[in-house]
């Protein structure tokens, strides 16, 4: 790792690289998560950890920009990561360190959300005369968020009378992609990453957008105590946020076109509900998009129903519920045992820290409405726990779903997972 870091050509950078880099040989690396436009690392160094984002797939956005922002925007107080440097590698890749702030934010409750949208309000508020000297982007907003949206005659025909009627101002700084994958969190701490769309727009917009998102992956209940905390700091009449949510729908649904949206089993129902909903859409027909008002006829399995709040199930003898985090043990006792998968062609984790993030992914694919796994426990010893369970590959058309389970060894032969199924 140090021959590296010592191989960038560094255009800026602080102290506190410097002082990584006379100690660079002690470093180690580790890849993480990555994304579409960058590969993304984690640099140890003793109890300090760092991110280095090197831009390699494509993309080129200005590195220099957003490393003069981050530094304004930590100056400020603001909530982000703290840069040390920018440069560029042997391999011509732009690349960029920051300090580690955490992981992206998968479990939510209402005082997350609050924060979360307070934090987005401080941006929205911030004084542009103190970050006059970076010169902020400005761009023409349907080029930049909608780039050959006219290939797509039936958003544009929504989009061009909706612009015309909501002149977009670009008077305040804007993230552009405020989400939760874009928001760390570590001991009560959050830091907003990725700034790439970071320009001087119109936060009406960007609320408008990070709340749509919010009712698509997350839940209505909790974008209703996103949307109350931030518009109890900067308030916006209703039909404004109307005309702005519309617009955020047809930017997710060009997104989709284009292959950069997740979807999970409900995912296109969900915006379905957001389009029919919205008086400034409900017209509109979009071709990838049912808007028919006709309902299924007959008992079809009820997705909302299942994730609206995490189901528990309860028989004679079990109860299923969701797994903590002081359940660790009994995972990992589950998933380190290369017999408990030996005929399903699942790999065993004999990791401690994997199996860790693994109980915080449950709850985050939960939120992604694609899968409910629940913690198999006796009713009679409710915290101990058996094994796992879980329904998947949601098909409505069809009314079916797939069920997979996992069994501690130590309760084979027991009728459990028969009783769980059931």
């Amino acid at each position: 790792m140090g021959t590296f870091i010592g191989s960038v050509k560094w255009a800026e950078k602080n102290e506190m690289l410097d002082d990584l880099l006379n100690r660079q040989d002690s470093l180690t690396i580790h890849s993480m998560d990555q994304g579409f436009e960058a590969e993304v690392k984690l640099i140890n160094s003793g109890k300090e950890s760092f991110v280095l984002k090197v831009w390699n797939k494509g993309s080129k956005p200005n590195v220099s920009f957003q490393f003069k922002l981050l530094n304004v925007l930590h100056e400020r107080g603001l909530s982000v990561s703290t840069p040390l440097g920018w440069g560029i590698d042997s391999n011509g890749d732009q690349v960029m360190l920051t300090t580690f702030d955490g992981t992206p934010v998968s479990k939510v409750n209402d005082k997350k959300m609050t924060d979360i949208a307070n934090i987005l309000a401080m941006i929205h508020q911030m004084d542009l005369k103190e970050i006059q000297n970076i010169n902020l982007p400005k761009y023409d907003f349907c080029d930049y968020f909608f780039p050959g949206v006219r290939e797509h005659s039936d958003i544009y025909q929504a989009l061009a009378p909706l612009v015309q009627r909501t002149p977009i101002k670009q008077e305040h700084i804007i993230h552009g992609d405020y989400h939760l994958a874009n928001i760390l969190e570590e001991n009560g701490r959050y830091a907003v990453i990725d700034w790439t769309n970071g320009q001087l727009g119109d936060p009406r917009y960007d609320f408008a957008w990070s709340l749509t998102l919010k009712k698509i992956y997350i839940s209505e209940t909790h974008a209703e105590v996103f949307r109350t905390a931030y518009l109890s700091k900067n308030d916006m009449p209703q039909e404004e946020l109307d005309a702005f949510e519309a617009l955020a729908c047809l930017r997710w649904i060009w997104l989709s076109r284009n292959g950069g949206t997740p979807k999970g089993p409900n995912t296109m129902e969900r915006v379905r509900r957001l389009i029919t909903g919205n008086p400034f859409l409900k017209e509109f027909e979009f071709s990838d998009i049912s808007t028919s008002k006709n309902k299924r006829s007959g008992d079809g399995m009820d997705i909302e129903a299942v994730f609206e709040q995490f189901p528990i199930l309860k028989s004679d003898g079990l109860v299923l519920k969701k797994i903590e985090d002081h359940h660790f043990n009994e995972v990992f006792e589950i998933y380190s045992n290369d017999k408990v998968f030996e005929y399903c062609g699942i790999i065993p984790k004999h990791n401690k820290d994997t199996v860790k993030n693994m109980i915080g992914h449950f709850e985050r694919d939960f939120n992604k409405r694609s899968r409910v796994k629940w913690g198999v426990f006796a009713n009679d010893e409710s915290d101990r726990l058996l094994g796992i369970i879980e329904v998947f590959d949601f098909n409505q058309k069809v009314n079916m779903v797939s069920i997979g389970y996992f069994l501690a060894e130590s309760h084979w032969g027991r009728g459990i997972a028969a009783e769980a199924s059931k």
